[in-house]
Order: structure tokens, then sequence, then C-alpha cells
């Protein structure tokens, strides 16, 4: 008689699990798989790249303060007197799962699974999985910053409804209109102030940049706002036939080919990468029924990021938690929902 559970055993016993209790595993075997030490090393790498920085007031004077029950290393900045962590001012900070777990969640994200979808597996609650969403979306948002766009970059605006789903009510002076359907309607023709501009940019790495801009067309100050200093200087920017990408190139040491109305490309140049990354980006928000505005720019992030590991990297999911793990910020719960209804820069 066999003295080990076979594999398909493990399956079924697995499958009668309650939800937290799967979640629990998942826990434990992520662990396992990623060497937990190992892992914390390579956080512990990343967010002290430039020597150890004290997370509370930048100070470099630190030095190792022990450890914790559980084996986690201490530290204690000489400069400001304060404990910390690696996990200190990150998205773990004031949860109380493990890095498997967040780990775990990360993986529905990179997966596309839906808010709910992600909280089940998870063992999670609706309200916290949205909270963890966004607290790795708020970071990654940090973390890609730097992101530079060069050689060809192709550039357009996309363009959503204004959404204010999730606000008690609008507070912008609007107050009296009447409610939107799920996802947003627009009731004035052309590109009025119910439409969010979105300027757009990506290069022929697969590097991309978007960022809500203002209400409305699309202007040489959104541009600039969104994406100048993104571009490398001398690279060629190849855009539609609108106006304000003249002033933005020229102030940016750009080198301009409009490719106007009608023309699928001028020469060897064309615009063809753009229109396929909006395709993708519609593809990609019509999956949650209506963005909310005041979350606009995350989704944006999470697109950009979920594409750009798809191009390059096989385990993007290593990238992203990674990326957004080692970030030095620190968000609260309460504070997501008080963000601006319109994160409007211009």
């Amino acid at each position: 008689m066999s003295d080990y559970i076979t594999a398909e055993e493990i399956v079924r016993q697995v499958r009668m699990m309650p939800v937290q209790e799967r979640a629990r595993l998942k826990d434990i075997l992520y662990s396992d798989n990623e060497d937990r030490s190992s892992l914390k090393e390579r956080l512990t790498e990343q967010r002290f790249a430039e020597g150890r920085v004290c997370p509370h007031c930048g100070g470099h004077h630190v030095r190792k303060n022990g450890h914790r029950e559980d084996g986690t290393q201490k530290y204690v900045c000489v400069d400001c007197g304060k404990s910390f962590t690696i996990t200190t001012n990150s998205i773990f900070s004031g949860t109380r799962k493990g890095i498997g777990e967040w780990q775990g969640f990360m993986g529905c994200m990179a997966d596309g699974k839906s808010l709910d979808a992600s909280a089940i597996e998870c063992g999670l609650t609706h309200a916290t999985a949205f909270a963890w969403r966004h607290k790795i979306l708020d970071a990654l948002a940090e973390a890609g910053d730097d992101t530079m766009l060069s050689g060809v970059v192709e550039a357009d605006e996309a363009f959503f409804p204004t959404s204010y789903k999730g606000n008690a009510k609008h507070f912008d002076g609007d107050a009296e209109r009447e409610p939107h359907r799920r996802g947003g309607e627009v009731h004035t023709r052309g590109l009025s102030d119910e439409l969010v501009c979105v300027p757009c940019a990506v290069d022929g790495n697969g590097n991309s940049a978007s960022l809500v801009a203002k209400l409305g067309k699309c202007s040489t100050k959104a541009l600039d706002r969104v994406l100048g200093g993104r571009i490398a200087p001398e690279s060629t920017l190849c855009s539609d036939g609108d106006a304000s990408y003249d002033g933005f190139a020229k102030s940016n040491g750009l080198s301009l080919v409009r490719i106007k109305g009608g023309k699928k490309s001028v020469g060897i140049f064309n615009i063809q990468r753009i229109n396929s990354y909006h395709s993708q980006l519609r593809l990609f928000m019509g999956r949650f029924k209506g963005v909310s505005t005041k979350y606009l720019n995350n989704y944006l992030i999470w697109n950009n990021a979920v594409r750009y590991c798809k191009v390059y990297v096989a385990n993007k999911l290593s990238l992203m938690f990674e990326a957004a793990a080692s970030a030095m910020v620190s968000i609260r719960s309460l504070d997501l929902g008080k963000r601006p209804s319109l994160p409007l820069l211009v």
C-alpha cells in the first residue's frame, strides 16, 4: 500500500475545502514555491537599491535592530530613531495578511479576474479586494513615473464619458443633473465637457503612457502635462491632424509627422500602433462596466502594466508584484474614496 497521497486525491480534497481554507493553502504554497525568504531578499534589494533608506525621514544612517517573532528583519534609523521593516510605507502597511496572500491577489489581477472572483479566491471581502486593487495600482503608478518613450512614438487621444460612480453626490456644481446609466452616457454631440480627454502615446518597444488631462477637446497644454518629459528628445512623434501636437512637438524637441484625415501613412510612418493600443484599451475598460472617473488613472496604469508585461516578460506577475511591493508609498483604505471626482491636470 502506498504511503503517500496521490495528486488526484489532493486535488479532490482541496476542492472540498471552504474558500477561506483554500486561500490559506494558496498562501502556504506561494510561500514554498517562491521561497518567502528569497522574496523578502529581492524586495529588500529593490527598496534599498541606493543604500538603506529610512521610510520615515529618508535618512541613510540605518542599522539592523533584531528580528520580529516571524523572523522579519527590523531596522532602526539613527537620524530619527524610528524602527521599520522592509514592508513599512508599502502596500502591506496596516494589513494583517501575508505577502503570499498579496501575491495571490496580484495573480488574479494579472489574469484579469473580476473583483468578486478575486475576493473569493483570496478569501477577502469585496471592500477589501477593492482597496487592495487600488493600493497596488497606486503603487504601480508611483513605480512607473519614470517610464520614457523613445524612437518613433505614436500619439493620439482617447475619450471616456465622465462617470461619478461611487460618489455619494456630485460635488462639482452639477448635483441636480439626471443620473446616468452605469458606464456613462453622453448627451451632447462632439467633444463636449461630458467627455474626459486622455492623451496616449506608445513607442516601438511597447512602452506606453496615458493619463487623464482635461474635459473636452485636447490642447497643447494638456499634452505637455501628460506627455511632457516622457518622450526622449529627438524622437519622431506621429499623430493625426490635431494642431495641438505642433506646439507640443516644438517645445519638447521632437520631429513631428502629422497623418491627416483619410491617410493611413506618410512614407514609412503611420499611427497603426496607437490605433491598436486604443482598441485594446477599449476592450480592457469594457470589462469593468463603466469606470468611475476618479479611479480612471489607476485603470490606465493597470492596462499599461499588463500590456507591457504581455509583450516582454513571461512572468508578468513577478514584475508587477515586485514593482508595487517595492514602491515607497503607503495608502490608507479610508483615503481612497476621498480623491477628487475629476482628477484633471488642466
